[in-house]
């Protein structure tokens, strides 16, 4: 998702609510057309699709990592930004996504419980011991070599550990408004473009998608759409920055073209060229706009749900008798649409009953702790 969790609730920016909620819709066909036998059915009904989705569609979680950056730096940037007290905006970030993670784990695994008679091993794992529990609590399952048990929460792993990797650069370096840092994020970015995004090896790192991550702070910085209270960086060094770390970018895809980067950087473009000032969320919408707005909202919940819902269905067509040799092409993307649409449904359901009132529980799992 996914998701960019940084925006301030005071302000919306529809061109990021569009961006997220297209990304999103991206991953959860993606992961439709990669578990289950029904991905098995609509790859034999309609191959050329699939295929773009199977081998490609992975790529739009770059979105939400520009995204996160993006406003990462707002957040962290503001006159009363994070970077003041790190730890207590590191743990703030991760109680803001454990809580929803933890009840998504939850149904994941009652979820796998539920269609084991009807799935491989291989969807439906058995039920997890205590170490991939504390994994997945530390949300270090993917640098701990531990198996997922959602194909979704790799992302809230690592939008947690970017997030930790900006505040501590932004504080080590003396604000989001400081030129040395702002220098500093450019450089690292540069280097995870050239260097660390190149190996496959360090994919459970955050040093692997700063690049993405950092483009979406310096495009913040260099966009500057809200005055600042301590501007130090002059706007024209901000904008040199990400243009040279743009140029950076372009080197590297001539080096090692990667689709993932490519995205990366033409959605930073996107962002300083026509990335609309924030609205306030009582500014009268279209109907369109207010869709992606609630759809934007529900993007991480969507990300977090969509698995058991994938698990759910896949179930559901091997119990009705359905078989991947057997499915008809109408039937195969009847019943992929089907999990799509429940999917939305679910996300819904779970941002309104689960995530929105779970904000107390963060809130006082802060207090415990000392950190609000």
């Amino acid at each position: 998702m996914p998701t960019g969790m940084t925006a301030l609730p005071t302000a919306r920016y529809p061109l990021i609510d569009v961006l997220k909620v297209l990304a999103a819709q991206f991953i959860v066909l993606h992961h439709f057309s990669f578990y289950g036998p029904v991905s098995e059915a609509l790859h034999a009904a309609w191959p050329g699709l699939l295929g773009v989705l199977y081998e490609h569609g992975r790529i739009a979680v770059q979105v939400f990592f520009v995204v996160g950056g993006y406003l990462a730096a707002r957040s962290l940037s503001s006159a009363t930004g994070a970077w003041h007290a790190p730890g207590g905006a590191i743990f703030k970030r991760y109680i803001r996504l454990l809580v929803p993670y933890l009840f998504a784990l939850f149904i994941v695994v009652l979820c796998m419980a539920w269609v084991r008679p009807w799935l491989s091993a291989d969807l439906a794992a058995p039920f997890p011991d205590w170490w991939q529990w504390l994994a997945h609590m530390a949300m270090a399952q993917s640098i701990w070599g531990v198996e997922s048990l959602s194909a979704g929460v790799w992302y809230v792993a690592m939008d947690f550990q970017l997030f930790a990797l900006l505040t501590l650069l932004l504080w080590l370096c003396g604000g989001g408004h400081s030129r040395r840092a702002q220098t500093a994020v450019a450089l690292l970015c540069a280097a995870s473009l050239l260097l660390f995004n190149r190996q496959s090896e360090l994919d459970a790192w955050a040093m692997y998608f700063f690049g993405a991550y950092g483009l979406g702070a310096l495009a913040w910085w260099a966009r500057r759409t809200e005055p600042s209270s301590t501007p130090t960086t002059p706007a024209w060094y901000a904008r040199a920055l990400l243009v040279g770390t743009l140029a950076l970018g372009l080197l590297a895809l001539a080096i090692d073209f990667r689709s993932r980067v490519a995205l990366a950087i033409g959605v930073t473009v996107v962002l300083v060229l026509w990335g609309s000032a924030a609205q306030h969320p009582q500014t009268s919408q279209g109907t369109t706009l207010r869709v992606m707005e609630t759809l934007s909202l529900q993007s991480y919940a969507l990300f977090l749900v969509h698995f058991p819902v994938l698990l759910l269905v896949n179930a559901a067509f091997t119990r009705f008798g359905f078989t991947p040799e057997t499915a008809s092409a109408t039937s195969a993307l009847n019943w992929g649409i089907a999990g799509w649409a429940t999917s939305l449904w679910a996300a819904n359901l779970f941002h309104r009953w689960i995530e929105s009132p779970a904000a107390p529980w963060r809130g006082a799992l802060r207090g415990v702790v000392g950190w609000h």
